[in-house]
């Protein structure tokens, strides 16, 4: 099995900026970059709301720079204004009109001009591509503490797409830069490092996420059969592994139910292996959905059948609520789900494997129940939402501090 990771956060050692106070306690002035952001669904999209919604509670002042997407009906923002005690977290909307290279310059363009009017006292940024390079600039530029935070590993990852875009080399010269890394895995710094980033700079602090005071509970005696998938419909997401597993699972519990809920380029594909595995009748599409968690908890098992994951934020969802889980055996997933201890964690490309961990999930014997509860105190413990942000708050406060003073 993989090794399970140390979240433990390397040292720097910087200076402070002398237009600003210290950070070393009060509230910070905290400006976060996501170029989507809810009511966008993703997983990173959701991600970033739980931080700056758990930063704001903290106390902290948190303005969220996000684009606008005309094709989806969000408009910019009209008052381009920072977080103030009524309003916080603001989102602020720049914008951006969906036309290619066009839109993307005109929302570099929007952000660049934004810092430079209401300079914030540190950035945090989600993903290492346009808005990491000008907010990196800016920073270095301005005295500001940035850290930035890749999202992916991989071929699908952040430092695969720099290493194929067309502006990726000059995009990976300047976010190099940054004062900080937050990697949520060990895949991610080793991709980090890899592409020649600092080790020095690099933290591993995982995803964290809220934890629900109304816990999964079983429907006593009685099958609960819908299995719910929730994620990108994307190859790297092992649907098709899931789908080609759901015939056994229908052979042992007759009335089971599949739930796959997500947008992506997969779509057609998935929707047309069903149709050829006769499967119509049992599994939905249910495309992006705002009330995921509502509808775990009236379900019988999450699964996540991935080739490639980080630390899955529907993942660690499922688990914080103690919905019953079965995960393929990778290294991101094997970080919170250990056999016999979690969840139940197999070999996806097997449908045999897969579907019988499925079935086994759906009964709900006391096995499978105490999993659940086990996981979802390890989410508690480990991966709160909370304990992620004090993680990340004690970073900012240590890269103010060791700023040059100027």
């Amino acid at each position: 099995m993989p090794q399970r990771v140390s979240w433990e956060a390397t040292t720097i050692r910087k200076g402070i900026p002398a237009n600003m106070t210290s950070g070393e306690s009060g509230p910070l002035e905290l400006t976060m970059i996501s170029r989507r952001f809810p009511p966008q669904i993703g997983g990173a999209e959701k991600v970033m709301r739980n931080f700056s919604d758990a930063f704001a509670t903290m106390g902290h002042r948190v303005t969220v720079l996000t684009s606008a997407d005309p094709a989806e009906g969000i408009r910019p923002t009209v008052d381009h204004s920072h977080a103030t005690e009524a309003v916080n977290p603001a989102v602020v909307r720049l914008p951006y009109n969906g036309i290619r290279f066009v839109g993307t310059a005109l929302y570099m363009r929007s952000l660049r001009r934004w810092l430079r009017r209401n300079p914030p006292q540190v950035v945090y940024v989600s993903m290492l591509k346009h808005d990491a390079y000008v907010a990196t600039r800016w920073c270095k530029a301005a005295g500001v503490p940035i850290v930035l935070r890749p999202e992916g590993a991989g071929p699908t990852g952040d430092m695969a797409w720099q290493s194929r875009d067309r502006f990726g080399a000059k995009i990976r010269e300047a976010t190099q830069n940054a004062d900080g890394f937050v990697a949520l895995s060990e895949r991610i710094r080793d991709d980090l490092i890899d592409s020649g980033y600092d080790s020095n700079r690099i933290h591993l602090i995982p995803n964290g996420v809220p934890i629900p005071e109304r816990e999964w509970k079983p429907a006593g005696n009685e099958i609960t059969p819908e299995v719910v998938f929730v994620g990108r419909l994307a190859f790297e997401k092992g649907i098709d592994r899931l789908l080609a597993a759901w015939p056994l699972v229908l052979r042992d519990v007759p009335g089971a139910r599949l739930n796959l809920i997500g947008e992506g380029v997969e779509l057609a594909s998935l929707k047309s292996q069903v149709s050829t595995l006769g499967i119509s009748g049992s599994v939905r599409f249910s495309g992006a959905r705002q009330d995921v968690q509502e509808i775990l908890a009236h379900s019988g098992v999450f699964v996540l059948p991935s080739r490639e994951e980080g630390l899955s934020i529907a993942l660690l969802e499922a688990m914080a609520l103690g919905i019953p889980v079965v995960v393929s055996d990778i290294p991101g997933n094997a970080t919170l789900v250990q056999p016999d201890a979690t969840g139940q964690i197999v070999d996806a490309d097997s449908p045999r494997d897969l579907a019988g961990a499925i079935v086994a999930a759906l009964k709900q014997s006391p096995r499978i129940l105490n999993l659940a509860q086990t996981g979802r105190s390890l989410v508690a413990d480990r991966f709160s939402i909370r304990s992620a942000a004090d993680r990340h708050i004690a970073l900012f406060r240590d890269l103010i501090k060791r700023k040059p003073t100027i």
